[in-house]
């Protein structure tokens, strides 16, 4: 960017970006959570950090506290330009880089923070895992949109932000960040909001030939799941329940085969 002579630019989306996740950072300080590591890549930047007992609210407002950072920002700066005018040569590129920033992060797909807001909106009343399904469904059809608008782009002026933007949802859609609990966290939430009312715990038996993977599928926000596991005779191996198999998707594979598992993680 500097060897292009845009380096204004791309110190405005430095501070930019860095001052959204930072915005996120905050929010989640002052509802009691704590992140605690920004990775910048080249397609943006992602803020990690310990989730655990967040609410739906909680959830939402982290989401958006970004964008409208990024809001307020270009507000004020554009403002500057009323009362100082030659401001305007100097934070053009700023502002432009907050409008940007906002407006892409406010589309409603996962895992944009447009995306974190209505899945934490939708699992007030849908289970989780069904609203994060429908989630991907639109992640994958907004990924073929940016596709489609950056083949048109080949025929006029290519535009390779398209083709970012396709890149950047499809590989969020279909690989989530291995490292990232905010899809679990948002069950978790869930879960805790309804534990004012009363959770149901559900106990399902299940062979030792399946896989964490397997049980991972059978979660539901709106329960609390216990597994009897089983061999082959139907004499019990041992129980493993939702916050011990969240122990083991970390420690191991999720292919890993229930009777592979050590004893340890069996109750």
């Amino acid at each position: 960017m500097f060897l292009t002579g845009n380096g204004f630019v791309l110190a405005g989306y430095t501070v930019c970006v860095v001052m959204h996740e930072m915005a996120h950072a905050e929010a989640a300080r002052r509802r009691g959570f704590v992140l605690d590591n920004i990775k910048i890549m080249p397609y943006g930047a992602s803020l990690t950090g310990e989730f655990a007992g967040a609410g739906w609210r909680d959830e939402f407002f982290i989401a958006l506290a970004g964008p409208l950072s990024n809001i307020f920002a270009a507000v004020v700066f554009t403002s500057l330009w009323w009362l100082v005018p030659a401001t305007y040569f100097f934070t053009e590129d700023f502002v432009l880089a907050n409008i940007f920033t906002a407006l892409t992060n406010l589309l409603p797909i996962f895992p944009l923070d447009g995306g974190r807001a209505v899945l934490a909106i939708m699992s007030r009343k849908v289970p989780r895992q069904k609203a994060y399904k429908a989630l991907r469904i639109f992640g994958v059809a907004a990924g073929a949109g940016f596709l489609c608008l950056f083949a048109v782009s080949l025929f006029a002026k290519i535009n390779l932000t398209f083709a970012l933007m396709a890149f950047f949802v499809l590989s969020g859609t279909f690989f989530p960040d291995k490292q990232s609990k905010y899809q679990r966290l948002y069950s978790l939430a869930y879960r805790s909001e309804k534990l004012k009312r009363g959770l149901t715990v559900r106990e399902i038996m299940v062979s030792d030939k399946l896989t964490l993977h397997d049980l991972n599928k059978m979660l539901n926000g709106n329960y609390f799941v216990r597994f009897s596991v089983v061999d082959e005779k139907m004499s019990l191996v041992g129980t493993v329940t939702e916050t011990r198999l969240e122990k083991c998707l970390t420690a191991f594979p999720h292919s890993t085969r229930l009777s592979d598992l050590p004893r340890a993680y069996f109750e």
